[in-house]
Parts: structure tokens; sequence; C-alpha cells
């Protein structure tokens, strides 16, 4: 089931999105000329370090959004009942005791207690 997007807000991200990965790019590439240059002298651990680090933050940035289509997934998956006939009349705060009627009990006025110890 494709999510439907409001506009609106869909064009405010384009356009401040884009600007901040323009903004990243750029200064991924000015560095660039340091690996070039004579002016600089670093090694190859320093290189993975930065690397790793720039990487880590992508992946926890974009997991961020990927959340977002997470939760909606969740929120659209089918949630188990037994049947029908057990209505859930009352859940204390420590869910120590559950209290349900049934169909048949309701006729009667009874109520089952289900402990959970």
């Amino acid at each position: 089931m494709e999510r439907v997007v409001n506009e609106e807000k869909r064009k405010k991200f384009v356009e401040f999105a884009g600007k901040r990965v323009n903004n990243v790019l750029h200064d991924i590439q000015i560095l660039e000329p340091m690996a070039r240059s004579n002016s600089y002298d670093f090694t190859r651990k320093d290189v993975d370090d930065m690397f790793n680090a720039m990487q880590e933050t992508l992946n926890e940035a974009k997991e961020e959004f990927n959340k977002k289509f997470d939760e909606k997934a969740r929120a659209e998956k089918k949630v188990f009942s037994f049947s029908s006939d057990i209505v859930v009349d009352e859940v204390s705060d420590n869910f120590d005791t559950l209290n349900i009627e049934t169909e048949t009990d309701t006729d009667n006025d009874n109520n089952s207690e289900i402990s959970f110890e």
C-alpha cells in the first residue's frame, strides 16, 4: 500500500533537504584536495577514522529517516485475537490479575478471574 504524501510538507522537505545535502556534499568535496596536498601528512588510520566517523553518522541519519517507514509498517500490521466471545473487562496496572467475561458468563453475570503470577 503506497503511503499518501502531504505535497506541501514534501515541497518544504525537498527544498531544505536539498540545501543541506548540497552543503554536506560540498564539505566532503573540500576534503579531497587535502589528500593531494604536500601541506598535510596523515596515516591510513587517520583516513580510516575520518571516513568511518562520516559513514557512521550517515548510517545513523538514514536509520532515523527509515524509522518513519518502520513505524508506519508496524501500525498497519494485523493484531491477533482469539475469538469475539471473549471481552477483556479490566486489566490491573501490574498485570497480575486479568478479569474477563465470556458470552456464556455474561448471561449469568459471572466474572472469570485469571491470575498471571
